[in-house]
């Protein structure tokens, strides 16, 4: 692999929104419906799926439920979104 291979590879993962690798984590790897997710986060699931999709940025509000329910600190959940939309903004 060249270095822009390696280049192209970087920046794809800098786009995953948050809210994709956190579906891959609560329902992919832990088996939890939506329904189950949207309750422990005190959203809708129509707000979870959002997120999930990459519409719904990750909140302090969320960002402290994800921490409180499934580990992690906010701060950690807060710092993927702000790098993830600083991306995105370039």
């Amino acid at each position: 692999m060249d270095n822009n291979d390696n280049f192209c590879y970087k920046k794809n993962i800098n786009t995953i929104h948050p809210g994709i690798i956190l579906k891959m984590e609560l329902m992919d790897s832990r088996n939890l419906s939506i329904d189950q997710i949207a309750k422990s986060l005190n959203i809708s699931p129509e707000n979870v799926g959002d997120l999930f999709e990459g519409i719904l940025p990750i909140s302090s509000e969320i960002a402290r439920n994800i921490s409180s329910n499934y580990g992690g600190t906010p701060e950690h959940f807060m710092r993927l979104q702000s790098t993830y939309d600083l991306y995105i903004d370039k």
